[in-house]
């Protein structure tokens, strides 16, 4: 398994293929099934980064660094959703080329600057982050309650009835 950055990295490949690919496609099922895969992939990634790397890089590096970070992600926000609704209405390419270059200066910046410095500056706190618990961690953060708590019924997970959203996003992470 990759460690948390070069799994990040892997997603960074990922998300370009998918952006190329959309800026090539037609309208359709096709589309909106890749476009509702990328926005997923994208949603949990900038979640990851944001709950677990950006409070280290504020810790390392310094907060602005991590404030201007989550600035981008929140302007990947916005060409998702400008994205989305052009899928609709028209001129979806143009919407998905902004929002490739957007996102390609991000991922430009983490690799090149951000993730060595943390690499460099973190090195202990990151080789105990694993990505695939991180990624559960974080997708349970959509989940309510009730729905972790079924979760942590069918995995008969014990003391769940007294345990809080957190503890039971914690104890189905590890099944």
């Amino acid at each position: 398994m990759p460690d948390v950055l070069a799994h990040l990295m892997e997603e960074h490949r990922k998300v370009e293929r998918m952006l190329a690919q959309l800026k090539d496609s037609d309208p359709g099922d096709q589309r909106d099934e890749l476009f509702r895969d990328l926005t997923d992939s994208l949603r949990t990634h900038m979640a990851v980064e944001e709950r677990f790397l950006y409070p280290l890089m504020a810790e390392h590096l310094d907060e602005e660094t991590a404030a201007d970070a989550t600035d981008e992600h929140e302007l990947a926000r916005s060409g998702i959703s400008e994205a989305a609704q052009r899928l609709e209405e028209g001129a979806f390419s143009a919407a998905i080329e902004i929002l490739e270059a957007g996102i390609g200066h991000h991922v430009e910046e983490e690799e090149s600057e951000l993730f060595p410095k943390l690499r460099e500056r973190a090195a202990g706190q990151l080789a105990q982050m694993e990505p695939d618990d991180l990624e559960a961690q974080v997708a349970g953060d959509d989940q309510t309650r009730d729905e972790l708590y079924e979760k942590a019924q069918e995995a008969d997970v014990p003391g769940r009835s007294t345990m809080t959203k957190q503890e039971l996003q914690e104890a189905v992470a590890e099944q």
